[in-house]
């Protein structure tokens, strides 16, 4: 059994989280993140090992937080399947614009350029993306006509898609008011014969959190 920490991990995880998602894995050292989080270099090498162990516990808690981010706006949004998509790619246009520098999605960021080297993150990033189609089907589902479960497995992958498309398209500076419009579009996908039903979100809630 390993030893207890002998600081405040979350603090640390905290840190480098917005070192990696500023700066990036490769121009991010484990010094920097000593420095700001308060936490001895040595300390840090004998929880983590290395910066990419340091990095990975760090990733996997921000992509926890993501899931948990998307499943629970779509899951609290009230009244039909459109609204709930739309507040869902609402809020994500609003969380994404609002980041210093347009910085875009940590998750996003990594895949690109670390998924060659740390395979781990590939498969955090398909765990994650997975969950968070998970919370949108289940939101969607609570709308659909019985039958139709392939149908709610594909809209909630365009959902996901579409919204990592309108994270990288914020990190180009695109403005918020032509990110709102493009998830318009997608919203629209949504099938008339169901798109507009008043869903259970309680129950679905209650699915997610069990």
């Amino acid at each position: 059994m390993g030893r207890p920490r002998q600081f405040d991990e979350s603090k640390l995880l905290d840190a480098a989280i917005e070192l990696f998602w500023s700066n990036g894995f490769d121009d991010t050292s484990v010094e920097d993140v000593s420095l700001v989080a308060g936490v001895g270099n040595g300390s840090i090498y004998a929880a983590y090992s290395s910066k990419r162990g340091l990095f990975l516990a760090a990733f996997e808690r921000y992509c926890e937080r993501r899931a948990t981010f998307v499943c629970e706006t779509v899951l609290a949004a009230p009244g039909s399947a459109r609204m709930a998509t739309r507040t869902l790619l609402r809020a994500m246009v609003e969380d994404c614009v609002a980041q210093p520098d347009r910085r875009g999605c940590l998750m996003i960021n990594s895949i690109a350029a670390l998924s060659g080297r740390i395979p781990e993150v590939a498969e955090l990033a398909a765990r994650t993306g997975a969950a968070m189609e998970r919370g949108v089907a289940e939101r969607l589902s609570s709308c659909a006509p019985d039958g139709a479960s392939a149908e709610v497995a594909t809209l909630s992958a365009h959902i996901i898609v579409t919204a990592q498309g309108l994270i990288l398209w914020s990190r180009m500076g695109v403005p918020a008011d032509r990110l709102h419009e493009i998830a318009e579009v997608s919203v629209a996908t949504l099938p008339s014969a169901w798109a507009d039903q008043v869903g259970a979100t309680a129950a679905a809630r209650k699915a997610y959190a069990g």
